[in-house]
């Protein structure tokens, strides 16, 4: 009889401990209130294309609920070589149906405005572009092998994979060099813009640089700073 209780009991425990545990890949732990997320704070955005810078802009926080973020911010299409302001206006509209990203809009003088959230902690960054739901980008406490993981409505697993922790201080930073940590993922081959997207985090200044390998190729993306810290 008390063998049977206990097969009874086991599974009963093993529900509530893992009722009470993080999902390492849809949930962030951590402090949600870091000088990173202030509501006001401005970062600034290096945008280049193949290597060539292009410009910058900024991007303000302007709420921050329970560790989730919103960002606004804007770009002028204009200010961008001709070839490569029409592959944006080509690419944008295929982004926004692909990813869940309401509020980006093309004005009719070709400025990009767009508002995005993201879960930010002390432990990492969450994002909510596939489908809306919880993803986790990076946790900063991970080392290389470490893998994210969803399913989308398409039954496709979708994973984000720690390639590199540099582990001493050797990334460029202004006038810095910081420690960073690496994470990519491979986009299913049904994504119509890219091949690959990569980020780096650092656990003060956050995200510092995103880069994208389009379907042509060619590679695009940004760098972040957060130089208010």
């Amino acid at each position: 009889m008390r063998t049977k209780w206990i097969f009874f009991l086991i599974p009963i425990g093993l529900f509530l401990f893992s009722c009470g545990k993080e999902d390492k890949n849809t949930e962030l732990g951590g402090d949600t209130n870091i000088p990173l997320t202030k509501v006001d704070s401005v970062s600034y955005v290096y945008l280049n294309y193949n290597g060539t810078y292009l410009g910058s802009t900024e991007m303000k926080v302007i709420s921050n609920i329970n560790g989730d973020v919103t960002y606004k911010a804007k770009m002028d299409l204009n200010t961008l070589p001709n070839d490569l302001k029409i592959k944006a206006l080509e690419l944008l509209p295929k982004i926004q149906e692909y990813y869940t990203l309401p509020n980006l809009k093309i004005t009719p003088d070709q400025k990009l405005e767009f508002d995005f959230k993201l879960k930010i902690t002390s432990e990492g960054y969450l994002d909510y572009f596939t489908e809306g739901k919880p993803w986790v980008m990076i946790k900063y406490e991970n080392g290389v092998g470490a893998e994210y993981k969803i399913t989308n409505k398409k039954g496709q697993e979708l994973i984000r994979k720690v390639t590199e922790k540099t582990g001493i201080d050797e990334y460029p930073f202004g006038f810095l060099l910081i420690k960073t940590t690496l994470v990519e993922h491979i986009p299913p081959a049904d994504n119509p813009v890219f091949n690959k997207v990569t980020y780096r985090a650092n656990h003060k200044f956050g995200l510092v640089d995103v880069e994208f390998e389009l379907k042509d190729g060619t590679k695009t993306g940004f760098d972040i700073r957060a130089f208010f810290l």
